[in-house]
Formats: C-alpha cells, structure tokens, sequence
C-alpha cells in the first residue's frame, strides 16, 4: 500500500474524528485498536502514528515502545500529556476548566500556517519536558507548554484537543502527514476503489471468489469491488432471511441481476432463521443467533463448490462482527469495506455507480427488522413491522430527507390489546451527540395516519425523540 498513517483508538470520537479529518485532505490513515503491540504495527509500515484523546478520562498510560518506535508519532490532547511521561517529563494535575487563552506558536514544519491569537481551550496538563524536548507553542501568560517537539526522535505533542469544524486541528493533522511524514495526498473514492479490487485479486490469485449478499449497501458494495476485481470468478449468492425490508429483494436483484448481469444465486432460508429466533427476546442473542446462523450459511456456500478460495465480505468499521468466524480457516477473508465509515461507504457507492435507491439504503446489517422487533420474532410481527417501516422510509425519501439523515426506521412494540410502532430518525454531526431529527410536523402527521391504517392492532404510533450518544438500530428504544 501507499504511504498510509495509522490512528490509534485510544478514545474512539477523537481517533474517528482524525481520520476524518486526515481522509478529508486526501491522506490515506487506518485507526488501529488502542492494544495493537509494535510488531503488528512496524508489519503495516506506517509513514506514522496519531495519538489523539479528550480530557474527560483519566490520563491513559502509554506502552515504553512508543518511545523508540522509529516513525514519528504526533499526540493530540490528553494524550500529549501521556506521550511526554513516555519521554521522560513531568506532568502536573490536570486543569479543568473550559476557558479562552491567548496561544504563541513557533515556527516550525508542523505548526505551519496555525495562527497565534486566542483559543477555547477545554483541559491543560503543565508539563516539565525532557532536555532534548522544546516547546514549540505556549499558552497564556505564564507561557504553559501547549506543544512540544523532540526533533530528533521525532515526537510530537500537543494539548489541543479535536473539534468538528476547527481548521487549525485539520491543518495541523495534514502539517504531520505530508510535511512531517512525507505522505502524498491521493486518497479518494477512486483510489480506494482501485486499491480494493486489487486486494481482492491478490487474495482469490486464480480462483474464485463467493460474496453472500443481504441486500444490504455494505454487501451491495462488496459485491461490486468483488466483481470489478475478478468478473465471473465471482460467485454471488442472495439470502432470503425473511427478515428483509419491503422491496428489498426486487430492487437488488433488478440491479445486480437484470441490468449489471451478475450470476445471483437466491437462497430461501426464512424458515430456517425464524427457527432460530423461536422464543429469543433479548436484543443481542437475537443478533447473536442471526450471525452465527449466516456464517453456518457461508461455510455451506464455500463447501459446495471448490473452485472457491476467498470469501468477500461486506463489513464496514462500525459493523461488529460478533459470530465465530474459527471454521474459515481453509479459506481467505477479504473485508475491503474494514476502514470505511457508513457515509465513506456511500461515497464509494457513488463512484461505482449504484442507483439511488440502493445508495440511500439504511445502514441495517444482516440482522435486518429483527432487531427492531421487540421481544420475539414471529412472521406476523415482521409482515406488520415491514409494512410500518416501508411508509416511514418512503415519507423520508419522496421528501428528500433520505440523505440528510444517518438512520431512520421503525420499531414494533408491544403494546396494551396489540402493537405500538416508534418512528425514529437521527441525524447526526461528527463529533457531537445523535439527535432526533426535526421532520416537519406535517409529514410525521401523514406518516402516522397511514401506518394507523395499516392494521387495527397498531394502537399508538410515537416519534422518539431521545438523544443518544450512539444510536444502533432499535437497541436503544428498548
């Protein structure tokens, strides 16, 4: 691969938030879980690291590695506090109070073009750098240390912590990538594709390729890389789980089948998953049972033919795949969606040219309106929940609402003589807290009007409006 930057999780909106920022300028960067050790590191061979994290938790300790880990490593926030005790400094108690204070920046590669003058500051460790450390920017009147360089190990810190739409922490990330790294900016949704494809083809080498579709946009895009890596060596195959959206099915066979004309072999396997979830009510035994039932299905579809040698899967950063993937072991998995947020992953459906209708679908995984019923699963629940949710997402489509929002669905629940359906929609910013979307009070009054007439066992239809920090589908309604 290219020059790439890795981010480490240590504090998972602040990592997410520099990758962002570092994609937005074009820079290719990986977040890597907070306990990657150095080996597995050094193997990616990084142009170099970002540590980034707040100053809400308890100053993290730092493994010793980092101190000798030979590409340069820039720590943002809490974390520079954390690096500079790995280099050797004192650090002093944390000060915790949110105000403005004046910032002098020195002139060097890193803090080009960042412009003195007053900054909201939320946390300030003061810190006693090592001898061969030098302040590079200082704050206030007692001139604090606000950032520090160690030139010749090339450590970098400082105690400016990432916000959603500040253009000195987006400098700064793209000052430590291209002039402090070395890293060229060619990422985009082009690249990225071609990088994909060519992943895939390493992988499957001159043998075929099975992708298991859900219906979903992360299997929809998987399947599109697969097929532009390997053409007919691609074998798809669709799973009817009986838990899919109204139309689901149609649409996406009308795409990939009809007018691409890809090979889509279609398993019916709603019996079988409805069995499984008989008399499961708990949300995460009800994915729990669904996942382990499509790798069941996966390794069926691989056993049957043996001219297939990788699996290709759909799953994105956000997706959590809980199932236990150990029988796979004859063959290679390929995630090229791992990197990628929702919305990167609707982007690169953009550039693949997949139609609308597919691109606005909501980021629902394999678990499909199971996870929106509550309690258990029957097919009476999933007939009356399929048709609540199709009108709350026609509502916000034909409005065109659709793509301003990072989810909308229904939710059935149990309700006194019958059923209760909550309507939810979120839209949400980078950075800042999921909130429910202000969807005119027209709309939501026609919407509620026609999934009343939908059965006479909705008693109540309700439009949440809790805020909620991270929002899965359903989950929290619960």
């Amino acid at each position: 691969m290219r020059d790439v930057v890795l981010v480490l999780d240590l504090e998972h909106e602040a990592a997410r938030m520099a990758v962002r920022k570092l994609r937005a300028g074009r820079v290719c960067c990986r977040m890597i879980p907070a306990d990657t050790p150095a080996e597995e590191i050094l193997r990616q061979e990084p142009a170099g690291l970002i540590l980034s994290s707040g100053f809400d938790a308890p100053l993290r300790a730092l493994p010793a590695w980092l101190a000798e880990l030979p590409v340069p490593v820039l720590a943002l926030g809490s974390a520079s506090a954390a690096l500079l005790e790995t280099l050797g400094g004192t650090v002093g108690a944390l000060l915790k109070d949110r105000r403005r204070e004046e910032i002098q920046y020195d002139r060097c590669p890193l803090l080009d073009g960042l412009e003195n003058g007053e900054r909201l500051v939320n946390g300030l460790f003061p810190m006693v750098l090592p001898e061969d450390a030098a302040a590079v920017a200082t704050i206030g009147e007692d001139r604090f240390p606000f950032a520090y360089s160690i030139g010749d190990r090339k450590r970098f810190g400082i105690q400016m912590e990432l916000e959603p739409h500040d253009p000195d922490s987006e400098r700064l990330l793209i000052n430590f990538a291209c002039s402090i790294c070395g890293c060229t900016p060619w990422w985009d949704g082009e690249a990225f594709i071609g990088q994909a494809a060519a992943e895939i083809r390493a992988a499957a080498g001159e043998h075929g390729a099975l992708c298991v579709m859900t219906g979903g946009l992360n299997s929809s895009v998987a399947a599109m890389l697969a097929h532009r890596a390997l053409g007919e060596r691609l074998t798809c195959v669709f799973v009817d789980t009986g838990l899919l959206q109204e139309g689901e099915e149609l649409g996406f066979l009308a795409f990939f089948r009809d007018k691409l004309g890809i090979n889509v072999r279609v398993l019916r396997q709603k019996e079988r998953f409805l069995k499984a979830l008989c008399g499961v009510e708990d949300f995460q035994e009800k994915r729990r049972k669904i996942l382990e039932l499509m790798e069941e299905i996966r390794l069926e579809c691989l056993r049957e033919d043996s001219g297939l040698h990788v699996i290709v899967r759909g799953s994105g950063f956000s997706e959590t795949i809980m199932a236990d993937s150990s029988g796979f072991g004859a063959w290679e998995r390929v995630a090229p969606l791992r990197d990628l947020f929702d919305d990167e992953i609707r982007q690169v459906a953009d550039y693949l040219g997949l139609p609308a209708y597919l691109v606005t679908r909501q980021p629902i995984p394999v678990c499909g309106l199971a996870l929106s019923v509550d309690g258990e699963v029957t097919e009476e629940k999933l007939a009356l929940l399929r048709r609540c949710d199709a009108l709350f997402s026609a509502a916000m489509e034909e409005g065109g609402y659709a793509r301003r929002l990072s989810l909308y669905f229904a939710v059935l629940r149990p309700s006194r003589e019958g059923y209760q359906v909550v309507l939810r929609a979120v839209s949400a910013s980078e950075g800042e807290q999921s909130r429910a979307a202000r969807v005119p009070y027209d709309v939501l009054e026609g919407v509620v009007e026609e999934i009343g007439a939908v059965s006479p066992q909705i008693r109540r239809v309700l439009y949440d409006l809790t805020p909620a920090k991270q929002y899965s589908t359903g989950e929290s309604l619960y």
